[in-house]
């Protein structure tokens, strides 16, 4: 009997190939088999771009992750590509995973692992973490996400402007992640919590088209992607040396 093969869980971070980690590229370069989820509109996997410098021969299998909230249709959504992923392991074969950011941070990947573990809960799998889109933002601004006793929240915008309030109200430092859906509201939420001149906003970070305003006091017209951020700091009250 064949050994089952193990499957990797990849972070490929936010968008550069040079922010893939060493042991990223390692394993990537020694697995046989590449699983890549991608939009259902039929557009290349961005992912895949970020890895594409670093593949050899490996067999590369792309599919459809949906847009939906139906939770019956994702569920055998995941079903699937679970069925399809042991079907490899089984074989014998290793296989890897990709999924953009952090490996387990919104993540695809992390509905496919909660998928194999209850459908084969003995499975090898190890998580290799990514770089998280807003570490690399906080760094591409030079921009402290949290200092000494501070706080820091990670929430979608789409969560809601009462939640946001309430979050905005408690937390030294948030981050406001899919804000494009909802720019608008969200503007006006920071000006009336008084929180607009210490919002920074990115856009498409690491990737072409990469936009940056250090405050959104100072916004104009800004590009709009699913790619984009809104770091929120509390920086005047630090100590030596205030970011942006």
């Amino acid at each position: 009997m064949s050994k089952t093969g193990k499957l990797y869980g990849i972070g490929v971070g936010p968008g550069s190939p040079d922010l893939l980690t060493l042991k990223a590229v390692r394993i990537l370069q020694e697995v046989p088999l590449v699983f890549v989820p991608r939009g259902e509109r039929g557009e290349r996997s961005r992912a895949l771009e970020i890895i594409s410098p670093f593949l050899r021969d490996q067999e590369v299998r792309e599919f459809v992750a949906p847009m939906t909230r139906d939770r019956s249709a994702l569920d055998r959504m995941w079903r699937q590509a679970g069925e399809e992923v042991l079907a490899v392991l089984d074989g014998g074969k290793d296989a890897a995973f990709l999924t953009l950011g952090d490996s387990l941070l919104y993540s695809t990947y992390s509905y496919l692992l909660e998928t194999l573990l209850r459908l084969r809960p003995g499975l090898e799998v190890e998580t290799v973490p990514g770089i998280a889109s807003f570490s690399a933002a906080a760094a591409l601004c030079n921009r402290a996400l949290c200092c000494g006793q501070e706080s820091l929240a990670v929430v979608p915008a789409t969560r809601g402007m009462g939640f946001l309030k309430e979050v905005l109200n408690t937390f030294e430092n948030v981050v406001l992640l899919k804000v494009a859906p909802v720019f608008d509201e969200l503007l006006a939420l920071l000006a009336e919590v008084g929180r607009l001149d210490e919002a920074a906003y990115i856009c498409r970070c690491g990737m072409d088209g990469q936009f940056l305003l250090g405050s959104l006091a100072a916004a104009a017209e800004v590009p709009r992607d699913y790619f984009s951020l809104v770091l929120v700091g509390n920086r005047k009250g630090r100590e030596g040396g205030h970011g942006l």
